[in-house]
């Protein structure tokens, strides 16, 4: 067993566990991609082609200013 990340036009709508790749999108009619610890994926993360990968759409905090 696997974990899918199941997508809608770019955009990571689900997770799931299956057998494969195959059975993923079989069952979810959708395109999958398989995530693992190595290679991190969440909800509402979004495909960039400039970065080949799934990221994180949450903008990063903004520093604190030293007093």
């Amino acid at each position: 067993m696997a974990n899918y990340a199941v997508t809608d036009n770019g955009i990571v709508i689900n997770i799931i566990v299956a057998d494969s790749l195959e059975v993923a999108e079989e069952v979810t009619g959708k395109t999958c991609v398989e995530y693992t610890d190595e290679n991190p994926i969440g909800i509402n993360w979004i495909w960039s082609e400039s970065a080949n990968k799934y990221v994180d759409p949450t903008p990063a905090p903004e520093p604190t200013p030293e007093p």
